[in-house]
């Protein structure tokens, strides 16, 4: 990524950058940054992933979408670059290195105040770790991905250290003291001051529209994140308060009344499991729940909870490489659950959202790549194309 860039003329150089890693929380975390910058009246470039709906939801200058033709444009920029980088010997850039080229490339040619750039996985080696940030952020450090970035939280957090970079500070989120103490060291190696928010206490976080308690942490890490780079992108306090009661977030406890009252909440791990249950006891009555889950490792903590908070409970197999079998998620569900348990996909997705029924909650949780084809369902859109943006690059 590093040649990728330097044959691009390192755009990334170009607009001040927020770096935010985290095992969870970091995609809020942006998504609160995102509309304190924007209520601030600055030019906010946000790169994200992975996408709903459409591939353009990745890159956004001030919560607009880049277009298809825009994405199309950069690709054909770049290919004779990836290709001349693969005659001199190295690799092709790989999916998410083209969009993470073409998100710098677009927030140069905007002219962005700021760029707020989420990891995809890690940080040590994610293909985002090529910028030179104003400011590190490490919201959360809990076991995910184990395979590819370790089976301990000093592993993890290592991973995820390694976009401190020297001298620049890092803000870190309420972490593990294992974890946390990698991390510190790391820094000092580094000569990078850090900050944290458990010198604050909970009830001084500020609010947010995002729902749980969890997204009261994360804004007090958006809302610090904003204090400390007072003296280069300065804002105004009160302006940061009112952005953080009106954040966009897609998938994360998003309720949507059509037909009957939908809830979409992506859970991806175990962390994220004990947030969707936090969420599931505000509800007055149990709901109905769709899920899907990506990593066999995932599922136990995720299906726990589900089994115990679900009315009904339907199966879906994502369309993914790692999505869980119908039959491994059912033998997750114990013999006492009394509710019915239903395999279920999309093409039945379809019909069940277009009947009435104004007094049925249905909670739709998992993966997001679930989260995603049912949002486009309810947009009537077709579901997740990407196998002709996969062609394309």
């Amino acid at each position: 990524m590093l040649k990728f860039v330097q044959l691009l003329g390192n755009p990334q150089e170009e607009f001040p950058v927020v770096h935010v890693a985290g095992t969870n929380g970091k995609g809020s975390v942006c998504a609160m940054l995102d509309s304190i910058y924007q209520t601030n009246s600055y030019k906010v470039g946000l790169f994200t992933s992975p996408h709903l709906v459409e591939l353009g939801e990745r890159i956004r200058i001030n919560g607009e979408n880049i277009s298809e033709n825009a994405i199309e444009f950069w690709v054909e920029k770049l290919k004779p670059v990836a290709s001349k980088m693969e005659k001199e010997g190295g690799e092709h850039p790989t999916f998410f290195e083209f969009m993470t080229a073409i998100a710098f490339l677009n927030f140069k040619k905007n002219k962005v105040d700021l760029a707020i750039i989420e990891t995809g996985l890690g940080g040590r080696l994610d293909s985002t770790n090529v910028v030179l940030p104003k400011l590190s952020i490490i919201t959360t450090i809990s076991k995910d991905h184990c395979a590819i970035l370790g089976n301990t939280l000093e592993a993890i957090a290592t991973e995820k250290a390694g976009i401190i970079k020297n001298q620049v500070p890092v803000l870190i989120g309420s972490l593990p003291l294992c974890a946390s103490g990698v991390i510190e060291k790391i820094a000092e190696e580094r000569g990078a001051p850090v900050s944290g928010i458990d010198e604050m206490k909970y009830e001084s976080f500020p609010s947010t529209n995002l729902k749980g308690s969890y997204q009261r942490q994360n804004a007090a890490i958006a809302l610090r994140a904003s204090e400390m780079l007072e003296n280069e992108i300065p804002v105004n306090k009160d302006l940061c308060i009112e952005a953080l009661k009106k954040v966009k977030m897609v998938g994360r406890w998003q309720i949507i009344d059509a037909s009957s009252t939908i809830i979409l909440d992506a859970c991806h791990n175990s962390a994220g499991a004990a947030c969707l249950e936090e969420n599931l006891e505000t509800l007055s009555e149990k709901p109905e729940i769709w899920v899907g889950v990506l990593g066999e490792d995932r599922a136990p903590d995720i299906m726990d909870v589900i089994q115990r908070k679900a009315h009904s409970i339907k199966l879906f197999e994502v369309n993914q490489p790692r999505a869980c079998s119908l039959s491994f998620l059912r033998s997750l569900i114990p013999k006492s659950f009394k509710g019915s348990v239903l395999d279920f996909d999309l093409d039945k997705a379809k019909i069940e959202l277009s009947r009435q029924d104004s007094n049925k909650t249905i909670l739709i949780t998992g993966s997001i790549y679930l989260i995603g084809d049912i949002l486009a369902i309810l947009q009537r859109t077709d579901s997740r194309p990407n196998m002709r943006w996969n062609d394309l690059f």
